[in-house]
């Protein structure tokens, strides 16, 4: 599991860092192209507003040629003044003058009014209501007739802004000559003209808003039409407004006192990269798709069949020789199935092999160790005999020949691995017996708390050997009782102990050590001890289960063993 998550993630790592450079790069250059875009389409706005105000403005300059010639060169303009006003040819003169400006209203472009004013009469040609016009001239000329002087302060024509209620849209341009003390000839031209002009190449709210400004010394300051509410800021300027952003381009006037502001949303200028912008957006998204789809792939055609090849050898490892991998439809993780199975099956019968020649060594070994006869035991074991023989002590020889032919009938006859302890018992009573017979009132042995175990089954000869080595190293003040206590009792739910407890010599420190170590002991004799003899057999037949301790009794100072065996009753 751990090697599948690490190359999973290293894959998703991976991907993920290859995937960063080619995100931030598509952000970079979106933002780049955003700014390249809105900066080219900006110019070509502001290049568009550019001829427009031209236009306006060469309109209003074709206007003014018209009233410098009227002024100048119409004769009946310059006649009028020189008639009375009631007189017949003032009056004619006027038809004539009348028929001339309702003419010329409808020539030039943008023109709303042309008029003749005197204070006493109004002469005009105009394209709206008769009587509000003639009022609109009326107040107008009698109040700001010397506006024009004030016009001139600012390097513009005499166009200057005109605001009633008389006049549709409100604001208007008005331009007039002073002909003579009495008479003025001028134009009137609406802004509302000017910006329907204006909204014929930027549609009111679909391209931009468009608007026309009155300008002073400070700039921009009331906005004449359209965008009311919208803020006022610098040429080419971005603002903001109803949570909308603007892209602003002004153009002044170079006739008269007014700038025209477009307003483009930037979203408009920004149309043919929404595709690209929404692409950057859900580039990452689809990666993240991309990147889930091909590590559930990988994961079902890779990781998974690798996993199944892991946790099988793993489980082989721990000797688990029956696991076997299912077929794949992957060619090459099938091939690695059938192979891995067949090495199973292959390690599986060579481990049975190897099994069953170490079971026949062990039970050789066990038969050559249990056929062990000390030459010692049974040289004095003769010995006694011949003494008793020569004393003539007839029963004595029958009680240990008899004993001693049990004693090695046991031995020799004997090739069971396990036994009772029952019988293990049964052969140290004859030993004892011997061992009586050669020092007698001098040994006895005790055997406590052992009848409940007695059907327990032990390795053969494995208790015997301690009772033989008490005797042989720990009896050595022949003048008093040397006494051996056999115990039994239960050590856990699956093992018992028996204790072999003397009230001997014990053992040296010397001696202990060795025993912990598992060191091999001899005597001075150079003989061995036996004890390493009844410990490998013990680890061959039961391993980590049984064990054995030394020690000497606190008290007496004997030696004491502990052997500790697997519960296994007889017939199991």
């Amino acid at each position: 599991m751990r090697f599948r998550q690490s190359v999973k993630y290293r894959l998703m790592i991976g991907f993920v860092l290859v995937m960063i450079p080619i995100i931030a790069y598509m952000l970079f250059n979106n933002s780049i192209s955003r700014e390249l875009v809105k900066t080219k389409v900006s110019e070509t706005y502001s290049n568009t507003l550019s001829i427009f105000s031209g236009q306006i403005d060469h309109y209003l300059m074709q206007i003014d040629d018209y009233l410098y010639k009227m002024a100048v060169l119409d004769p009946d303009i310059g006649l009028l003044s020189s008639y009375p006003v009631n007189s017949n040819e003032y009056t004619l003169t006027k038809v004539r003058i009348d028929a001339k400006l309702n003419r010329d209203v409808g020539v030039y472009n943008l023109l709303n009014s042309v008029f003749l004013f005197q204070p006493n009469d109004i002469i005009f040609g105009t394209e709206s209501l008769y009587g509000e016009t003639h009022k609109l001239i009326n107040a107008h000329m009698l109040a700001d007739k010397d506006r024009q002087d004030e016009m001139l302060l600012y390097g513009k024509t005499n166009w200057y802004i005109g605001e009633s209620e008389r006049i549709d849209g409100k604001y208007f341009l008005i331009n007039y000559i002073k002909i003579n003390d009495s008479i003025y000839f001028g134009a009137i031209v609406t802004i509302k003209a000017i910006h329907e002009l204006l909204l014929i190449q930027w549609n009111d709210g679909e391209i931009g808003y468009s608007d026309i400004y009155l300008t002073e010394e400070n700039g921009l300051t009331a906005a004449l039409t359209g965008l009311e509410g919208l803020e006022q800021d610098s040429t080419s300027s971005i603002i903001e407004s109803n949570e909308r952003e603007f892209v602003i381009m002004d153009q002044f006037s170079d006739v008269t006192n007014v700038a025209y502001r477009l307003a483009i949303p930037e979203k408009t200028i920004m149309k043919e990269l929404l595709f690209f912008r929404n692409a950057t957006l859900v580039a990452p998204i689809f990666f993240l798709v991309v990147l889930g789809l091909y590590v559930l792939f990988m994961q079902r055609m890779l990781f998974k069949p690798l996993h199944e090849l892991m946790l099988g050898m793993k489980k082989i490892s721990l000797g688990n020789l029956g696991v076997r991998l299912k077929h794949n439809k992957t060619v090459e993780f099938d091939f690695l199935a059938n192979t891995f199975n067949d090495m199973a099956e292959q390690v599986k019968n060579l481990k049975i092999d190897v099994y069953e020649e170490q079971l026949r060594v062990k039970q050789g070994e066990l038969k050559q160790l249990q056929s062990q006869i000390n030459p010692h035991f049974y040289m004095n074991s003769l010995n006694i005999i011949y003494n008793f023989a020569v004393l003539e002590e007839m029963e004595s020889v029958k009680k240990m020949s008899l004993h001693l032919a049990d004693y090695f009938r046991f031995i020799m006859t004997s090739n069971q691995e396990m036994i009772t302890l029952r019988e293990e018992l049964k052969h140290i009573e004859n030993y004892i017996v011997i061992q009586q017979l050669r020092f007698p009132n001098r040994l006895e042995m005790n055997m406590l708390d052992v009848e409940p175990y007695l059907d327990y089954r032990i390795t053969a000869l494995t208790i015997q050997p301690f009772i033989e080595n008490a005797i042989v190293h720990g009896f050595k003040n022949r003048k008093q009782m040397f006494r051996i206590v056999v115990t039994a009792k239960q050590a856990t739910a699956t093992t018992f102990t028996i204790t072999i407890a003397d009230n001997g010599t014990g053992f040296t420190a010397e001696v202990l050590e060795k025993l912990q170590r598992r060191e091999p002991i001899v005597d001075e004799q150079r003989r061995s001890l036996g004890i390493g003899n009844v410990i490998e057999r013990l680890e061959l037949l039961y391993g980590a289960r049984a064990s054995i301790a030394f020690s000497n009794h606190a008290e007496t100072g004997g030696a004491v063993v502990d052997i500790t065996f697997p519960i296994q009753e007889e017939g199991s």
